[in-house]
């Protein structure tokens, strides 16, 4: 049996001093980022994103999106990263946050928690609220299917990914074999940058990936697509949507819900969306998560 272990960041990215995630809590006062994030939280609303991305990458993207949703609120808005999942949902679930943007793995772990989710909106990217798992192998790999990569080294993202673990996961118990068998190692990277880094390393031999970020980055750096194939894609799943709990009161939730779905008419924060890949926001069209949901009840914990 395999035990999952962490992919340490300074094997990935030798810029960084320590393998070792430092927790960030950065604070917004309408429309000013604050100066330090060690300075304590302002009054207002607390957020919290997924680190669908590493957190780095996230909190770099998403701090100054952020900042205009402040202003556009009137109120402060503060900043919550954690590096997993689970930690987001945890602090959503106890009330020490009361919006995040979590995966879609994240979503059904909290309904099945027993919590009161109210979606507020979902992102559009490429014109779709939905997006793939990849699993992706260096382009020179033999494997031509899921089960070619028997006995290698993996890359899942985190253990409530849909994309980064809860696919790989249906594909391996749907052939009738052992997921904590199937691989001879297999790394959480909390990031799906870092996954499809590890696999243009060649420190592991396949990766479970977001389709959107996989896409994001290899436009960035098309060499990047010539290290790398594409060995299986997931049918179309619902999007990571911004949730609350039905706890936080209605007319904050309407005022967020609101700003939200009209944060791509302020130029600015169009502008800030598409660097980081959303066009706008909009309400979950009906059945959004039916498919996501049937992966979900068989492959995550």
């Amino acid at each position: 049996m395999w035990t999952p272990r962490f992919l340490l960041f300074v094997l990935l990215l030798s810029s960084c001093r320590s393998g070792r995630l430092e927790e960030v809590t950065i604070a917004f006062d309408a429309g000013v980022a604050a100066p330090a994030a060690s300075r304590p939280a302002e009054p207002g609303l607390r957020f919290s994103v997924a680190a669908i991305q590493s957190p780095e990458g996230t909190y770099g993207g998403y701090s100054r999106l952020l900042n205009v949703l402040a202003d556009r609120l009137g109120t402060g808005v503060t900043l919550v990263q954690r590096r997993s999942y689970r930690e987001t949902n945890d602090m959503l679930v106890s009330g020490r946050i009361d919006v995040a943007f979590v995966c879609t793995g994240g979503y059904f772990d909290l309904l099945k928690r027993g919590a009161k989710v109210d979606v507020l909106a979902v992102p559009v990217m490429r014109g779709l609220t939905t997006y793939q798992s990849l699993i992706i192998v260096p382009a020179k790999s033999a494997a031509q299917r899921l089960e070619d990569l028997a006995g290698k080294r993996f890359a899942f993202t985190d253990e409530l990914s849909m994309t980064g673990y809860a696919f790989p996961t249906f594909v391996v118990r749907s052939s009738g074999l052992d997921p904590q068998r199937f691989f001879a190692s297999a790394y959480f990277t909390h990031g799906h940058d870092r996954s499809i880094e590890a696999v243009s390393r060649g420190l592991v031999d396949g990766a479970a990936v977001d389709s959107n970020i996989f896409e994001d980055l290899v436009a960035a750096d098309p060499p990047l697509g010539t290290r790398l194939r594409v060995l299986l894609r997931s049918e179309p799943f619902g999007i990571p949507p911004i949730v609350a709990l039905e706890t936080l009161d209605g007319a904050t939730r309407e005022r967020v819900r609101r700003s939200l779905l009209g944060l791509h008419e302020r130029p600015e924060a169009a502008a800030l969306m598409k660097e980081i890949g959303i066009e706008r926001f909009v309400a979950p069209p009906p059945g959004t998560y039916d498919t996501a949901f049937a992966v979900a009840r068989v492959a995550l914990p």
